[in-house]
């Protein structure tokens, strides 16, 4: 596994723990979304980046100034003050390159992200695919809502997130 995942498993967990501190929003739809979101980014870490930072960094393929605009955008913020108390992250002081080997990072800064869109998390992992690829992945990327789908197909997502709102 790369990015500092160590099973695909602690992807939920991380994902979780990143919408427990930031929020899950309407519907409780985060979690497999910012999990789905890292299938398609890395295969849930089994996608080794052969450009490392230059296309994103991390489990979920963060770009440098998606980073910085959204560390400035939270730094002096509630969700700062909950990230340094929870998890001992200070905005103010944390580096791109960390997202290279923090999966909790990455899913910190993927659940950002989705944080600014102000259209609700889709429910069906059908609508989450094109919320992906308009909100996160753009017109400029190159994946598209199929490939979406077929990567957390081949990276078993479904069977993750099987039970894991018990």
């Amino acid at each position: 596994m790369n990015y500092g995942l160590l099973r695909k498993q602690d992807a939920v967990a991380y994902a979780r723990a990143a919408c427990d501190v930031i929020g899950h929003g309407k519907g409780n739809h985060a979690v497999p979304l910012l999990v789905e979101t890292a299938a398609a980014e890395t295969l849930l870490g089994d996608y080794k980046d052969p450009t490392p930072t230059s296309a994103g960094t991390g489990l979920t393929q963060v770009d440098q100034g998606t980073f910085e605009w959204l560390r400035t955008r939270y730094l002096n913020t509630t969700i700062a003050k909950n990230l340094l108390k929870e998890f001992g992250i200070d905005l103010s002081r944390t580096a791109y390159q960390e997202l290279r080997t923090s999966p909790l990072l990455a899913m910190i800064f993927c659940r950002l992200r989705y944080l600014v869109v102000s259209a609700a998390i889709p429910a069906t992992i059908e609508e989450r695919a094109a919320y992906w690829k308009q909100h996160y992945n753009t017109s400029a990327g190159k994946g598209t809502p199929a490939d979406y789908l077929d990567k957390c197909r081949r990276s078993g997502v479904s069977e993750l997130l099987a039970g894991s709102y018990d």
